[in-house]
C-alpha cells in the first residue's frame, strides 16, 4: 500500500517517536506532536492543551462543514454497519469545537482542528506534507488512527469500516473515542477522494487516441471504475451501456419520471440530467448496491411486503428515493411521503402501496411519525 492509502486499527501498541519524517506518515501508537493553530475567527490553542480528550485533525485546504446532509448521511451509514448501531441527529461546529447530537438525546462535544493544510510545518511533522490526511488523537495525546490519500487515491468505505470493527470490545477505547473515529471514517470516504483527485496531476494523451474522450473514474457500489467517455455521455448511459448496471431505468430521459434515481454523496439525482464527468470523485450507490450480500434493504423488503409495483419499471428509482426521503426526514406522514416522493411517477398507479412501505420502513428504522 505504500503513502497511497493507509488506514489503521485504533488498537496498535503506543510506540514512541519524536517527530515524524517528512517524507513518512506518523504510525498509529506514535505520540501526536505538538503545534500551535488558529481558527477561522484567529483564536489559538496548542494540541496539549485539549489532553483528555479525543481530537480530529484533518489535513486539507477546503472548508469542510459538518452539518452537510450527505455528510450526516454517510456518518450514520457507518455506524449502521458497527455493532454498536445508533444514529446521530445533527452536527454543528462552532470554531474549532465539533458537536454531536445522537438520537438517544445525548450530546458530544469534541475538538476538530481542521483546514491545517496540506503544506507547512504541521504537516511536515505529522509527515503528510503535499496529502490529504486525517487523524485521530487520542486523550493521552496517542496517534489511533489516521488515512491518508495521494494522488487521487479513492477512500474504500468498507476496508475503512473494518478498521474499527473490533474497537467497541477494547476497554481502552472509550465511547467518545469511538465516535469521533467513527466521524473521522466518515469525513474520509466522503472528503478525500475528492481532494486526492484534485490534486492529481492530468494524464498526456497518449498518441493514437481518440482526443474527443476522456478518462473517467466512477466510484459506483464501493467499487471503482474508469471509462473512457464523451463529455456529453450522461451517468445514466455510463451505468446502464458501460457498466452493465441496468438496473437504473431509463423512462422519460428529461428527468421528469424519477426512473433513473441513483445517490452521489447520499443525495438523491437523476441520473438522466447528471453528466457522468460530474460525477467524477463522488460515492454512486444504484439499485444493485443496496442489498447487503443476499439481505434486502429495508426499503426493498417493505416495497415487496406492501406490493408497491406492478408492472416494476419505475420501482428502482421509486425506491432510491424512497430511501433518501426516509434519511432526509421527509417521511412523517403519507401526505409529506406523497409530496417529496412526487418527482417518481408509476403510470400504473401503485401509489398506496409504495406510500405504505415507505411508512413501513420509516418505523423498522426507528425514525419518528
Amino acid at each position: 500500500m505504500g503513502r497511497m492509502l493507509i488506514d489503521e486499527d485504533l488498537g496498535a501498541p503506543p510506540r514512541s517517536t519524536a517527530y515524524a519524517d517528512p517524507e513518512v506518515p506518523l504510525p498509529v501508537g506514535a505520540p501526536a506532536p505538538d503545534f500551535e493553530w488558529t481558527d477561522d475567527e484567529g483564536r489559538h490553542v496548542q494540541l496539549c492543551d485539549l489532553r483528555g480528550q479525543p481530537v480530529l485533525l484533518a489535513f486539507f485546504a477546503a472548508h469542510w462543514d459538518p452539518a452537510r446532509s450527505h455528510q450526516l448521511w454517510m456518518y450514520n451509514e457507518v455506524l449502521q454497519r458497527l455493532p454498536s448501531g445508533g444514529c446521530v441527529l445533527g452536527l454543528a461546529q462552532d470554531g474549532r469545537w465539533c458537536e454531536i447530537m445522537l438520537d438517544n438525546e445525548e450530546t458530544m462535544r469534541f475538538p476538530l482542528l481542521g483546514d491545517l493544510g496540506v503544506e507547512g510545518e504541521i504537516a511536515r511533522r505529522y509527515g503528510v506534507a503535499g496529502s490529504p490526511a486525517i487523524f485521530v488523537i487520542d486523550e493521552h495525546g496517542i496517534v489511533r488512527w489516521r488515512h491518508v490519500a495521494t494522488d487521487g487515491m479513492q477512500a474504500h468505505f468498507d476496508d475503512l469500516v473494518e478498521a474499527i470493527t473490533p474497537v467497541p470490545n477494547r476497554r481502552t477505547v472509550s465511547r467518545r473515542e469511538f465516535l469521533v473515529t467513527t466521524l473521522a471514517i466518515s469525513l474520509a470516504a466522503a472528503v478525500l477522494p475528492r481532494l486526492g483527485h484534485a490534486q492529481s496531476a492530468a494524464k498526456p494523451a497518449v498518441a493514437g487516441t481518440d482526443t474527443s474522450l476522456a478518462a473517467v473514474t466512477l466510484n459506483v457500489n464501493g467499487q471503482e471504475r474508469t471509462l473512457n467517455l464523451e463529455p456529453r455521455v450522461t451517468l445514466l448511459d455510463a451505468l446502464r451501456e458501460r457498466m452493465g448496471l441496468t438496473g437504473t431505468k431509463k423512462g422519460c430521459d428529461h428527468g421528469q419520471c424519477g426512473a433513473c434515481t441513483v445517490h452521489i454523496d447520499g443525495r438523491r439525482v437523476n441520473a438522466c440530467l447528471t453528466l457522468a464527468m460530474q460525477a467524477e470523485g463522488s460515492r454512486i450507490v444504484t439499485i444493485e448496491g443496496l442489498a447487503r450480500g443476499e439481505e434486502l434493504h429495508p426499503v426493498q423488503a417493505a416495497f415487496i411486503e406492501r406490493d408497491g409495483f406492478q408492472c416494476g419499471y419505475c420501482t428502482p428509482g421509486q425506491i432510491m428515493s424512497a430511501v433518501a426521503c426516509i434519511e432526509e426526514g421527509h417521511a412523517r406522514s403519507e401526505a409529506e411521503i406523497a409530496e417529496w416522493m412526487s418527482g417518481n411517477i408509476c403510470r400504473c398507479g401503485a401509489y398506496n402501496g409504495i406510500r405504505g412501505a415507505i411508512v413501513d420502513a420509516r418505523n423498522r428504522s426507528g425514525r419518528p411519525a
